[in-house]
This record gives C-alpha cells, sequence and structure tokens, in this order.
C-alpha cells in the first residue's frame, strides 16, 4: 500500500528506497485527426485579442507524425488509438488515464468537453488486455498522467493537486498503484497541469518552473533533485517543461527553449528539438501527446 509524502526529509529518503523500475519502452498516442481548438479551457488557448486560437490541421498532423517517428527512432514502441469526430482535445494521450502493469486507472475530467473521451480510451485498454479501475464518485477530478508523473527509474509517482486534479485522489490512488505519491501544490493557472511545469529527466534530474508552485511544494521538489533547472519565463512559455525523456537520456522537447536546451546538453542528456507549436495553441506539448505503458 503507497503512501502520501510531504515534507522534504521524507521525500529524500522515499526516494531512495522506492522499488526500481525499468525504462519506458512503449508509448500511447491518439490520433490527431479531429484536433482543433473549439474552447479555451486553458489560459494559453485564446490569441492576444481573445479569441480562440486557428489550428492547422495539416501542419498539426506532421507534427504529431514527426513526434511519432522520433520515439520509434529511439527504440520506444507506438501504439495508437484512432480519434472519433467531435472530441478536439482527444490527441492529448496522457491525460484520460494512468496505465499501471495490467491495470488502468481511469480519469474522471474536470471538464464536461474531455469527459466525452473517457470512455474510448477504457475500450481501447480493455481490448488490450488492461482491467480498468475507477475513480471514486467522492474524487471530483483526476487528469491522469497529465497530474501524475512516474519518477524515472522508480515505482513512485509525484502528483499535481490543482485545477484539473483534487488532492483527494492521491490517496487513493497510492493504493490502487501500490506507490508512494509525492503531492505537490500549483498555484499559476498558466500551469493546470503537472507536466506543464515539471519533467523528471532520471533518477536525480528535473526541470520545474519555481513560480508554478507554492513554497511547500517548491522545498520538496528542491530536496528530491541533486541536478534541478529552474526553467526561465521564457521557456516555461515555451512549454520546456512538458518535454519527455523516456529513457533517462534523450529529451524530447519543444523547439527553441535554448537556455533549457544548453542546461541538458551540459548535464550529459541528448535534447531532440521538435514543433509542436500547432499543440501549445491548446495548452500542450510532448508529454501531453503521449501515455507511457507498461
Amino acid at each position: 500500500m503507497g503512501k502520501i509524502v510531504t515534507t522534504p526529509d521524507a521525500v529524500r529518503s522515499t526516494v531512495e528506497r522506492a522499488p526500481q523500475r525499468g525504462p519506458c519502452r512503449r508509448v500511447l498516442m491518439a490520433s490527431p485527426a479531429h484536433f482543433t481548438v473549439e474552447s479555451a479551457i486553458n489560459p494559453w488557448m485564446q490569441d492576444g485579442s481573445g479569441g480562440l486560437n486557428h489550428v492547422d490541421p495539416v501542419r498539426a498532423t506532421e507534427q504529431w507524425n514527426a513526434l511519432r517517428a522520433t520515439y520509434e527512432r529511439i527504440a520506444i514502441r507506438v501504439d495508437v488509438i484512432e480519434a472519433p469526430p467531435g472530441l478536439p482535445d482527444f490527441c492529448f494521450a496522457a491525460n484520460q488515464s494512468v496505465a499501471l502493469p495490467g491495470r488502468v486507472v481511469i480519469s474522471r475530467m474536470a471538464t464536461e468537453g474531455r469527459r466525452r473521451e473517457v470512455p474510448y480510451f477504457e475500450h481501447w485498454y480493455t481490448a488490450h488486455g488492461f482491467a480498468p479501475v475507477h475513480v471514486p464518485d467522492t474524487i471530483e477530478r483526476f487528469e491522469g498522467t497529465g497530474d501524475a508523473i512516474i519518477h524515472p527509474g522508480r515505482r513512485l509517482y509525484w502528483g499535481g493537486v490543482g485545477p484539473r486534479t483534487s488532492e483527494a485522489a492521491w490517496e487513493f490512488f497510492a493504493g490502487v498503484a501500490d506507490a508512494d505519491v509525492i503531492p505537490l501544490k500549483l498555484v499559476d493557472p498558466r500551469f493546470y497541469h503537472l507536466d506543464t511545469c515539471l519533467s523528471l529527466l532520471d533518477e536525480r534530474s528535473a526541470l520545474y518552473v519555481p513560480a508554478a508552485f507554492d513554497h511547500a511544494s517548491r522545498a520538496v521538489i528542491e530536496a528530491a533533485f541533486e541536478r534541478l533547472h529552474a526553467v526561465s519565463d521564457a521557456d516555461a512559455a515555451n512549454f520546456a517543461c512538458n518535454a519527455h525523456c523516456p529513457d533517462s537520456r534523450h529529451v524530447l522537447i519543444q523547439q527553441g527553449s535554448r537556455g533549457t536546451t544548453a542546461w541538458l546538453k551540459q548535464a550529459g542528456f541528448v535534447p531532440i528539438e521538435l514543433d509542436t507549436s500547432e499543440f501549445m495553441k491548446s495548452g500542450g506539448s510532448v508529454f501531453c501527446l503521449k501515455q507511457e505503458l507498461p
């Protein structure tokens, strides 16, 4: 049975004691066939005049295909779920679930439009041998790996507490996953999911946006990682923390985050810059577009 860990001293020992696990070898991506921006459910979805961002569907498909090809090039298997019409955010496959060995925790999305995505993902998982686990009715909202980020090399989760996931979700999730959870309080509406402001690279390295967290959460993050890069405001707005490092070496990251990319190279990582600018119009980038599969 997992437990909730909240203090800097406890976090240090929790990371050291957590059971080891292997690197990511497989991801699920969702087709962008119907991707567009139809309503503003986060601050990134509107342009400077307050109108909805316009998506170029051809360019979005090209960017999605390039991301898929990049995963395959670094030996990550990509499974794909096809998108039904009428669900414009379906392609952000991080949010509808958390995949565990043999099971999958099904999300309770915070917005009505995105709740309609969840049954399609549940059907996919069931057809591929995962037993669905549903969030209890007492938990108001839980948005999958948008807020549940697994620690590299360890069976341990970092959990966002904010507009998309309730604090009460983590006690339930820790029990289901049989893993400890370190909850972090999100305080900036621009960083509505944990995966927009914290990127875990390897067991001791991470990127983060300090202003996205309350004081106690910053202290916990700073205690846990020996190598921690505070991403600049410019790089944070360029979704640098929505990067994905599946193997503790390659970092798939939105192109143009110069300071973050330079730090990654100096730290011994191999950044792979990708263009996800069409998806950024809806508030997501690399990490949002995939679900790690066990």
